[in-house]
């Protein structure tokens, strides 16, 4: 007869054994089994963040950058309700991450039993899938049974359409028994990856082949990926304009970054809309770009995409590709590739050329403001840097410069919330090694500053603070500033000295209140110090909103 427990210690080696690597755990007393299980076959690999919340978006910068599944532990009650923002984020961006939960006796659900919840299902909106193990092993079936799940759970968070998983685990009492030993005979079900060849029907290469303008939009991405590294081999052909903002981490000069700068100013003359959209990837910031495409009456669109459902951002989607954006674009490569003289490429450099001359031009005399700094920043980042973009207005502004093609960029942008970006950034940091920048606003950095609550914050984490003293997106957006409670209850003014916090957690402090400062500071604060350094750069919202709309034209 198997050991009651016996599930709690096979649950560890199954995860080692199918190459998870990195384990995130919170403290608690319900998962002192699970904690047990885990330190004892992953050891010095085990990480502990206190906060899940905190916890949760760390992950999540890990699973970012490795894209394989990272597992989260923790203990039952509203612990697990705190992994639920970073795990809708996962969802939505296609991150495997591993919610492994403890649970009280299942009879003890709604019965006013401490800390205890209804956790079976707690994430079924936004997760792959929901696994429940058995509360007590108490036959080899049992057994069985669980260990077919664990694979399966493993399996549907690294498929091919990436996620999040959750797996629940009933624990009864004694909570600090000895466990067992692994069992002897462990199933490891291996999955066989599938092939990304891929042969276009005949109708689609008519349509790619006789569109005189295709645009092709390819939204987040991840660096590296194979989508990504084949895009560019596309532009031999003129018709063809690529559409890709920093986020989607594609190389090359030719592709067009700053498509918000481009119809934001060009009031109704920018290029010729296209005949056929191409849109593939994860999320566009650009709401300049999903208007212009929404607008654009008669083209054909294409979703490529291995989603399960249409995903119709522009309202124009005529047919849906289930395949990866990489086999898609392999089976295009050398289809309809011809000189035909189009200059629609052209006209979209031409006018990406134009509106960076104006903007730097314009940029240049403006006052010291958020824009000032982005683009200022945006010319010291270092190469080979990881720049991890905070939501809001940090990311709008960083959409405003060309795409550095020597830096990695990462952000939340699954479902766009500022409770976790520097957390992730703490992550991305953690598994790369490499100098990672997070740049965050004044509300994104307290409202995760449980970040920084971390006993091995990456010491190649440098976090620049724009302090604008509240919400700085709600002074550039039209009406919200208008509205009666603006100060109180939109903008969030705050009362809190980013100096003393930094000073709390124990990181090395600079601040820049000019353009000069900020560049004397740089050095020394992006330079490997043995901790984490914090930059804070105070703006005026005011100032920064003005110089925003004057780039903008909409003053």
């Amino acid at each position: 007869m198997p050991h009651p427990k016996q599930h709690i210690v096979d649950l560890a080696l199954i995860f080692r054994e199918k190459g998870i690597q990195q384990i995130i755990i919170s403290p608690g007393s319900r998962s002192a089994p699970l904690i047990r299980s885990f330190i004892g076959c992953f050891g010095e690999s085990c990480i502990s963040i206190v906060d899940e919340r905190s916890a949760g978006y760390f992950a999540l910068g890990i699973a970012q950058y490795t894209q394989k599944p990272v597992a989260l532990v923790c203990t039952s009650g509203t612990a697990v309700l705190n992994y639920a923002p970073a795990l809708a984020e996962a969802y939505y961006q296609q991150v495997p991450l591993i919610a492994v939960t403890a649970d009280r006796p299942r009879e003890w659900i709604d019965q006013q039993d401490n800390q205890t919840l209804r956790q079976s299902g707690i994430y079924s909106s936004y997760i792959k899938g929901s696994y429940d193990l058995p509360q007590v092993i108490s036959s080899e079936d049992d057994l069985w049974f669980a260990h077919r799940i664990i694979n399966e759970a493993i399996d549907l968070s690294a498929s091919p359409a990436k996620g999040p998983v959750h797996i629940n685990v009933p624990l009864t009492e004694p909570l600090y028994e000895e466990l067992p030993v692994p069992s002897e005979n462990i199933r490891i079900i291996r999955r066989a990856e599938p092939g990304i060849s891929l042969e276009l029907p005949d109708e689609l290469i008519h349509e790619w082949e006789n569109a005189e303008r295709i645009m092709i939009v390819h939204g987040q991405d991840f660096p590296g990926s194979e989508a990504a590294l084949l895009l560019p081999s596309l532009l031999n052909d003129g018709r063809i304009v690529i559409l890709a903002e920093n986020i989607a981490n594609i190389p090359g000069k030719s592709i067009i970054s700053n498509s918000n700068l481009i119809l934001s100013r060009s009031r109704g003359n920018s290029p010729a809309n296209p005949d056929l959209v191409v849109h593939s990837g994860g999320q566009v910031v650009s709401k300049a770009l999903t208007g212009y495409l929404r607008r654009s009456a008669g083209a054909k669109c294409w979703r490529i995409g291995t989603e399960s459902g249409i995903i119709d951002t522009f309202k124009r989607v005529t047919r849906h590709i289930p395949h990866s954006a990489a086999a898609v674009y392999r089976a295009l490569s050398g289809k309809g590739n011809r000189d035909t003289g189009s200059s629609y490429r052209t006209s979209w450099q031409s006018a990406a050329s134009e509106a960076d001359s104006k903007s730097g031009e314009m940029i240049r005399k403006a006052s010291f403001s958020d824009l000032v700094i982005f683009g200022r920043v945006s010319q010291l980042i270092p190469p080979g840097s990881i720049v991890a973009l905070g939501n809001s207005s940090i990311i709008r502004y960083s959409q405003l410069f060309p795409a550095n093609e020597q830096v990695s960029y990462y952000s939340n942008r699954g479902i766009s919330g500022i409770d976790g970006c520097l957390s992730s950034a703490a992550g991305l940091a953690h598994i790369s090694g490499k100098l990672t920048l997070a740049l965050v606003g004044d509300l994104g950095l307290i409202y995760d500053s449980n970040a920084l609550w971390n006993r091995d914050l990456p010491a190649n984490l440098k976090i620049l603070v724009v302090n604008n003293r509240g919400g700085g997106i709600f002074h550039i957006l039209k009406g919200p500033s208008d509205h009666p409670g603006f100060k109180k209850f939109i903008e969030a003014h705050h009362p809190v000295n980013i100096h003393n916090l930094a000073e709390a957690f124990g990181l090395d402090y600079y601040y820049a209140g000019d353009e000069q400062t900020l560049e004397n500071q740089w050095g020394q604060f992006i330079q490997e110090r043995g901790r984490a350094s914090l930059l804070e750069v105070r703006t005026d919202p005011i100032v920064s909103a003005a110089a925003f709309r004057q780039l903008m034209s909409i003053a």
